[in-house]
């Protein structure tokens, strides 16, 4: 289960903060009371990271082949394009999803 920790806290005693992400689990910092960051370690956040892009890449090769026959033989750099533009897309809109 997630450790939350003041912001105030996380300031005054950083290193702790980070040794618990690492030897216990996630660590939640909130201000005033509103969950605002998560120190994560950062294997996890790299599989966070790249479970999110295989998520944004498959949406993006299905709503791909469905919209054009064209549309599916992009190439890697196109896909990564396309890619990098729904995640931003997602950000601005979290109800995206």
């Amino acid at each position: 289960m997630p450790v939350k920790l003041k912001s105030s806290d996380v300031q005054q005693s950083f290193g702790e903060a980070a040794d618990r992400a690492l030897l216990e689990d996630d660590v939640i910092v909130e201000r005033y009371g509103t969950p605002r960051v998560a120190i994560v370690e950062y294997k996890r956040y790299q599989r966070l990271v790249e479970a999110e892009r295989e998520l944004l890449r498959t949406r993006l090769q299905q709503a791909s082949a469905a919209a054009s026959a064209r549309a599916g033989n992009l190439s890697e750099e196109q896909v990564d394009e396309l890619i990098e533009r729904a995640r931003s897309e997602v950000y601005q809109d979290p109800s995206a999803t």
